[in-house]
């Protein structure tokens, strides 16, 4: 077993070892469990970082090369080129009978890749971070030590999902995660619309697991193993193509050959599974992929995880929940008949667009950071649908830092001003130059501005989707709803920078406005300053701009950290020039699966969409929200008021999400309640009274009996007894201690004697 194995293993460990450290010594701990927290997911990040650097500087250098991109490239020449792994596992449960030559095993094993090495960095990386950043932003909680050991589980979880070498591990820590995430969103339980976000997520994510287990039940039952490493490898050829021809047509079956089987050996393996099974399979897995990643129709849940800490939403929004679930969808790739990579395509083009016309009219900074996820996320499948897997995988990457940025400066925007309302803030960038700057470099990278990371992740997922297109002009909007979906992208982000750090302060327009406009923390502030200062609202409760500042080192520093990572992660690293394929993206698509599409000739008019992109996003957003001081902004100024009043049915509709959430409590959740009141009553009045009935009946019998016994046995046995005791009591008399008297009775019985032999002999 190579040293690398036990490397990863405990890169995974470590963080569980911190969090039973952690809440099984939670009083004696206290805050010290920040520390203990903070410093296993760092040095998980070391191991990785030592990981990376051997598997991509000493073991695997030629995933460093630079691809020789005006050759012609067919689709499947990096099919094998990056299949280096390490790995390693050992039987956890083995099952087997005598009787029978099937037999089951349950392994724990690892197996690391170029894309679990790059995750691993990634996840562990963005993790520190935040962990620092939680430091200070929830150092005043009461909750403080639990919030650190809930942290050091998530990280375990998700950690454990990406070494997982098999289906039984996948779905362990799939769940894991996810029982991770209810408990961060639900963090502040004593709040019911926490406690709600919560169950919402729990719930909608249970729905898309059922789908996922399923599938996996699929997989195994018909090709009898748990390694899904060999289910990929298999399944294909070494073209790329399913080892059946590639149309839905139930009577195909797709055998599992094993390595260096030749396509016309038919004996190869005895293990198969139908073509339209495989599909299906396919779909159960994606539909638990949908259901974390949040794609439609299951998005609904992401947006009210606000509800938990900033730093909780920031894990979960970049690097852990909605990260794997796109990252499944990758490592299942090979798995994934072309209707199933179809459908997954047009689920994302379709969540893109939905969320970021939501983010347009949002008010709350931070739900349009979480509609962006969801939009940035439709990207990823999208870019994977179309077969352009080092695209989506890039682009999960470089989001993970200039999202994970933009989240924690919300946190510190909020840990300043106390409210989520963009339209009562404004001039923040001068009482907060630190969170400004930085979040505008997050802004920046993810409207894909040049020279930003996520300027060439968006650019690689335009190029597949244009080759695709290209390849099926049929399906043109797979490469429209991505560029209508990253020019909304740069709108509303910008829009939020606006709103948020330019212009001046505007501030609300009245004390009752302030008191009631964000319930919660916001009310609690208010309520405590007027407390202090009397009855009335002061200057800064009327602007809340006006007692902003900058957060503490503690704080910030990850932001810069971030930062910087959101402009290099997508640069090469030949002399430090921006120019070229990235080296990330190499590392990524040196190890791509066959069956990805050809995009090297479309990156050049991908490069120019994007600029466009950019140039009209910018230039929309300013002119409706820019400040005065920018250019041609005064001449021709836009009215947000009067674009909503001209397109109002449109507004309405964004503004209120599509009406997903009224459409499923209509259709779903009142009547699951009513069928569960249905119910509540049938157990009350039905079954409960029948058994309250007998229950009554056999009350009345008992009575019934107990008076048959008291009145009657006992009654008996009692009246007898007193009769004897009479009788007795009675007979007693006789006993006068005289004896005339007792030779008077002699006599007469001798009298009553002789009368009754001679009444009888008579």
């Amino acid at each position: 077993m190579p040293w690398q194995v036990g490397l990863y293993t405990a890169a995974v460990l470590i963080p569980l070892a911190a969090f039973l450290v952690e809440i099984l010594f939670i009083r004696t701990l206290r805050r010290h469990n920040a520390v203990i927290a903070t410093g296993a997911i760092a040095a998980s990040c070391v191991l990785s970082a030592i990981g990376f650097v051997d598997y991509f500087l000493i073991e695997n250098r030629a995933a460093l090369a630079e691809p020789a991109h005006h050759q012609a490239v067919e689709p499947d020449a990096h099919a094998h080129s990056g299949s280096l792994a390490w790995k390693g596992s050992v039987d956890w449960v083995i099952l087997e009978t005598p009787e029978s030559d099937r037999r089951l095993s349950l392994p724990l094993g690892v197996h690391i890749d170029n894309l679990a090495a790059i995750m691993f960095l990634m996840v562990t990386t963005v993790a520190t971070l935040i962990h620092v950043y939680s430091m200070g932003y929830m150092a005043d909680d009461s909750r403080y030590p639990r919030f650190f050991a809930y942290l050091s589980l998530f990280c375990f979880s998700m950690l454990g999902l990406i070494a997982a070498s098999n289906l039984f591990m996948i779905f362990v820590f799939w769940e894991l995660v996810g029982v991770c995430s209810y408990l961060l969103i639900g963090f502040w339980y004593e709040e019911k619309p926490n406690a709600d976000a919560a169950n919402k997520a729990f719930v909608v994510n249970r729905v898309g697991d059922v789908g996922m287990l399923i599938g996996l039940g699929i997989l195994w039952s018909a090709l009898g193993t748990f390694d899904f490493h060999e289910v990929s490898a298999g399944l294909r050829d070494e073209s790329g193509r399913l080892n059946a021809p590639n149309r839905f047509d139930p009577a195909d079956v797709v055998p599992l050959r094993p390595p260096g089987a030749v396509a016309e050996d038919d004996g190869a393996s005895s293990r198969s599974i139908p073509y339209a099974m495989l599909t299906i399979a396919g779909l159960g897995i994606f539909a638990g992929c949908a259901g974390k990643s949040a794609q439609f129709p299951l998005h609904v849940w992401l947006p009210d995880a606000m509800a938990g800490p900033t730093p909780v939403s920031a894990l979960i929004h970049a690097a852990t929940m909605v990260a794997a679930g796109v990252y499944l969808v990758a490592r299942f790739f090979p798995v994934f008949t072309p209707e199933v990579l179809l459908y997954i395509a047009y689920t994302g083009g379709v969540t893109l667009f939905i969320a970021a016309t939501i983010a347009m009219v949002q008010t709350d900074y931070k739900k349009v950071l979480a509609y962006s996820t969801i939009s940035q996320l439709g990207f990823m499948m999208l870019a994977l649908g179309v077969g352009g897997w080092a695209a989506g995988v890039f682009h999960l990457l470089t989001h993970a830092f200039f999202k994970a940025l933009l989240f924690l400066g919300a946190g510190s925007v909020y840990h300043s001003v106390h409210t989520y309302e963009m339209a009562r803030l404004g001039g923040l960038r001068r009482r907060m130059p630190i969170t400004a700057g930085t979040m505008l470099v997050g802004t920046l990278a993810i409207s894909g501005v040049p020279f930003f990371s996520g300027f060439y992740s968006k650019d690689a997922i335009l190029a597949a989707a244009l080759a695709r297109a290209w390849q099926s002009p049929e399906h043109a909007l797979l490469f429209v709803l991505p560029v209508v979906g990253a020019v909304l992208t740069t709108f509303y982000m910008f829009r939020m920078w606006f709103l948020v750090f330019a212009g001046e302060p505007r501030g609300f327009p009245d004390p009752h406005t302030a008191r009631v406009v964000h319930v919660g923390d916001e009310e609690n502030v208010l309520a405590e300053e007027e407390a202090e200062h009397g009855v009335g609202a002061p200057l800064h409760d009327l602007n809340p701009a006006a007692h902003a500042h900058e957060s503490e080192p503690v704080m910030t520093r990850p932001l810069i950290a971030l930062a910087a990572l959101s402009v290099f992660a997508g640069w090469t690293m030949w002399l430090g020039l921006p120019f070229g394929t990235p080296v990330l993206e190499r590392m990524i698509a040196h190890g791509q699966p066959p069956g990805v599409v050809d995009s090297h000739w479309a990156h050049w008019y991908a490069v120019g969409t994007s600029l466009l992109i950019v140039a009209l996003g910018f230039l929309l957003s300013a002119l409706y929200y820019g400040p005065a001081g920018l250019p041609f902004v005064a001449t021709f100024r836009l009215s947000p008021a009067k674009t909503a009043a001209r397109f109002r049915p449109l507004y309405a509709l964004f503004k209120n999400k599509w009406y997903f959430d009224e459409l499923y409590a209509a259709t779903l959740v009142r009547p699951c309640l009513r069928l569960a009141k249905a119910c509540a009553g049938i157990d009350r009045y039905l079954i409960d009274g029948i058994v309250d009935g007998s229950a009554r009946s056999v009350e009345l019998l008992s009575r019934l009996g107990g008076l048959v016994d008291r009145f009657g046995v006992d009654g008996l046995v009692n009246n007898l007894a007193t009769a004897v005791y009479v009788a007795g009591d009675h007979a007693r008399s006789i006993q006068t201690g005289r004896i005339r008297n007792y030779l008077m009775y002699l006599a007469l019985a001798l009298i009553g004697l002789f009368a009754g032999v001679y009444a009888w002999v008579g």
